[in-house]
Formats: structure tokens, C-alpha cells, sequence
């Protein structure tokens, strides 16, 4: 344990120290900080949560059960080598990223100006998706008893108490929010009588969107949904005060919907208050749980080198060719594509989501989590220069909105779960960024 203390405090110092680097020269907040935020998360703090609560008193969350972390550890008895090979990897590919990232920083990506956005485009773009995402949700409610069974259902399916169909559709649903968010930006172009039909639209498209995140009965579909509009207003705020009050406001925010126990949405109005009062009388109780909650990585990526390649044979990437392939919807009702890697991690490792550690060392080894690492980083860079520095609130808003998706790849790296979860930003995005180049693109065609 002592020496996977050395490597993860090492580990730490290298992050923080670039992270300190990279502010100093650029103050913004930026998709590469996210991604050192969530390195520190699940790799670099859990050995220190192990070492110094295991045995304790504290070993009991908030919720009065014990923190999974150290019953998984005990059920996987995982040897230690595989930790500290785990962080000798991770050292390498975390020099990896970096050369990515700084070699996408030489990329010709020009940021998104969101006001010249032509707002035509964005009116009918925003009432196209939002109309597939309604009729979709509004199809996919109908298998279900009310309004009220539907949205509290989620939580049965989730865990396949509940069975469902037409799962596409839910999918489609996704379309709601980056919907709202371009009627929204458009609404800001607009004035008067047009700007409040409008904005009347905007807010249809967020009760849709609303519904499906409470459906999803998930910490992360309903902290993004909420997020997402408050930290795109605090990104446009000038005031510095302001933009901190607003922050403050946002961690609270985050605070809670973290600390939520995955039951919580069965009933959220009854759970709210326990939130509440332990949030308040067991801070540092909660805030143990939170990093617990997000510490899998450590688990998943030392559990994975001990079954590539003599239980599980190496993936080549295939995984990701298969996660958009089981996307499609099934005519024969049976899908006659290979098992993808989720499938197979889920039958070892139930409800603990591949990381990219794992993604990588699944499909070919430690040189596929440095060629992993490096393509993520390129692709943090490509993000920082088309949306950190976007002009205008809808820029900011899907700079949000791609903040709480692409550096949590980190995390949840299944291409199948990152397809699903992502089809409506990543949708929504290809639209705005076709919308971002048409207009120059006429231009250039003039004689």
C-alpha cells in the first residue's frame, strides 16, 4: 500500500503541476481541467480513502450502508501489483495526453462565434429536434400507467426490476435539451412578440427535457440537465462577483444531486430533506461518500490488467465500430453483433461502467490506453479552441454541455454508453457546427 500511495501522490503532483502551468498561461476553465479534476477523482484520491478509512467508523456512509469501495476491494482481493502497474501506465499515459492535447492546440479550429449563427437555421433546427424529441417521448410514455408511473419508473428499469420497449425513443428524446438550448440562443437575436413565442418554445422544450431526465432517474442526466444553462450564464457573466455567486450557487447544487443515493429518485421529495440535514450535520460524511462514489476507476482499471488477455482476449477497438452498430434498432427484436466489452466488464464487474483506463487495456494493452489517451487529448484541444472561448451564450451553453461529456469519457469510456448518452449534444452539435460553416462557406463561393 505504501508504494501505491508513492505512485498515486506522484501521479497527483504531475497533474496539479501541469494544471498550475496551463492557468497561469491561460486563465479560463477548459476541457484539459475537467480532465485533470477527474484523473484526481478516480485514480489519484482513492488509495488515500482506502489507507486512512478502511477499518473505521467512517467506513458507514451517510445512507447508514457500507461505502462500496471497500466491499468490492474485499470481494476482488486484487494484488497490489496490478494497482502500482496501474499507475506506471497511467503515468505514461497521462504524458501521452498531453502531447495529444498540445498537438491539437496546432490545429486550424476557429472558435464558435454563436451570435453570427444565422437565426433562421437555428429556428428550424430547434423546432425539428424538438418535435422528433417530443413525439418520441410522447410515444415512448404511452407504454407506461400516467404521467406519474412514468416518471417514476426509471429507477425499476435501471436496475431490470421494470422491463421496456422502444428504447430508441427514449434515445431520440435527447434532442429535447440541445433543442431548447438553440431556441433559446435564438430567442436572444429576436425582439419583441417573436422573442417571447420563442422562448414559449424554449420552455416546452424544457419540460420535455425535464421529463426524460427524471425518467432516466440518474445523478448525471439531472445534474446536466440543471447544470447546463447555470454554468453557461455564469461562463457569459462579466462581474467576477456575480460569476462567484453564481458558482457558489452551482457547487451547492452539485453538492446534492452528488450525494444522492441511487434510490433517491423513487421518491425524491421524501429523500430531499435526509439530503439536506446531512448535508449540513455530517459535511465531511458527505463529502466522503461523494468521492467514493466516483472513485471505480481505481477498481475497474487494476481489476482489467488481471483479465486481458488470458480471460478476456484484446479488442483491437472493435468496440468502437460495435457501439454505434448496437445503436441501430433491431427489426428481428435480437441482436446478431459479437458481445461488446460492456457486456463482458458488466459480467464481472456489475454496475461498475468501463473507464478509459480499462477501454484502452481491453483493446490492445498498455500501447491502447497511449494511443487512447493521446486521440482523448487531441480531442480536449479541438473542444478548447471551437467552444472555451465561444462568442455568445449559446456557445457557452454547449461549451457546458460538452464539459459535463467529453472529459467524463474518463469515466464512463463505452463507446455503446457514450453513443447513447451523447446522441442528442453529439446530434445537436454536428447541426450547429454545419450552421457555424455554411455562412462562410457561401461566401467563399461568391464570385
Amino acid at each position: 500500500m505504501d508504494l501505491i500511495l508513492i505512485f498515486s501522490a506522484g501521479l497527483a503532483v504531475l497533474i496539479c503541476g501541469v494544471e498550475c502551468w496551463r492557468f497561469r498561461r491561460n486563465r479560463s476553465f477548459t476541457f484539459l481541467s475537467a480532465v485533470n479534476g477527474l484523473l484526481l477523482l478516480g485514480y489519484c484520491i482513492p488509495p488515500f480513502i482506502v489507507h486512512f478509512v478502511a477499518g473505521s467508523a467512517h467506513e458507514k456512509n451517510i445512507w447508514d450502508y457500507r461505502l462500496y469501495l471497500f466491499s468490492l476491494m474485499e470481494r476482488l482481493n486484487i494484488p497490489a501489483a496490478s494497482h502500482v502497474s496501474v499507475y506506471l501506465i497511467l503515468g505514461g499515459a497521462y504524458v501521452t495526453l498531453l502531447a495529444g492535447y498540445f498537438a491539437g492546440t496546432r490545429l486550424p479550429v476557429r472558435r464558435l462565434d454563436s451570435r453570427s449563427l444565422p437565426r433562421g437555421g437555428l429556428l428550424t433546427a430547434a423546432a425539428v429536434m424538438g418535435t422528433i424529441a417530443a413525439a418520441a417521448l410522447v410515444v415512448y410514455a404511452s407504454q407506461f400507467d400516467g404521467l406519474r408511473d412514468f416518471l417514476k419508473s426509471g429507477m425499476e428499469i435501471r436496475v431490470g426490476r421494470v422491463a421496456n420497449k422502444w428504447g430508441y425513443l427514449h434515445v431520440l428524446a435527447e434532442l429535447a435539451m440541445p433543442a431548447m438550448l438553440m431556441a433559446a440562443g435564438a430567442a436572444f437575436s429576436c425582439k419583441g412578440k417573436v422573442r417571447t413565442a420563442v422562448l414559449m418554445i424554449a420552455a416546452v422544450l424544457w419540460t420535455v427535457a425535464a421529463a426524460r431526465a427524471v425518467h432516466a432517474a440518474g445523478r448525471f442526466e439531472v445534474g446536466s440537465f440543471l447544470m447546463i444553462p447555470i454554468l453557461a450564464w455564469m461562463f457569459t457573466l462579466r462581474s467576477r462577483r456575480a460569476a462567484v455567486l453564481v458558482f457558489a450557487i452551482a457547487a451547492v447544487l452539485v453538492l446534492l444531486i452528488a450525494m444522492a443515493p441511487h434510490a433517491a429518485f423513487r421518491d425524491p421529495l421524501a429523500t430531499l430533506p435526509r439530503m439536506l440535514a446531512h448535508a449540513g450535520d455530517r459535511f465531511l460524511d458527505t463529502v466522503l461518500f461523494i468521492l467514493v462514489e466516483y472513485s471505480f476507476p481505481y477498481i475497474a482499471s487494476a481489476h482489467t490488467l488481471g483479465v486481458v488477455p488470458n480471460t478476456i482476449d484484446f479488442r483491437y477497438f472493435i468496440d468502437i465500430p460495435l457501439g454505434f452498430l448496437y445503436m441501430l434498432p433491431s427489426l428481428s427484436g435480437v441482436d446478431t453483433w459479437p458481445p461488446m466489452i460492456l457486456t463482458l466488464h458488466v459480467k464481472m464487474l456489475p454496475w461498475i461502467p468501463v473507464d478509459l483506463v480499462s477501454f484502452g487495456y481491453y483493446s490492445l494493452g498498455t500501447v491502447g490506453v497511449l494511443i487512447t489517451f493521446a486521440v482523448f487529448g487531441t480531442m480536449l484541444a479541438v473542444f478548447d479552441g471551437w467552444l472555451t472561448h465561444s462568442v455568445g451564450w449559446l456557445g457557452q451553453a454547449f461549451r457546458a454541455a460538452w464539459l459535463f461529456y467529453l472529459p467524463f469519457r474518463l469515466f464512463y469510456a463505452d463507446p455503446y454508453a457514450s453513443a447513447q448518452v451523447g446522441f442528442g449534444l453529439i446530434t445537436a452539435t454536428v447541426v450547429l457546427a454545419g450552421l457555424a460553416w455554411w455562412p462562410g462557406q457561401k461566401t467563399r463561393d461568391l464570385p
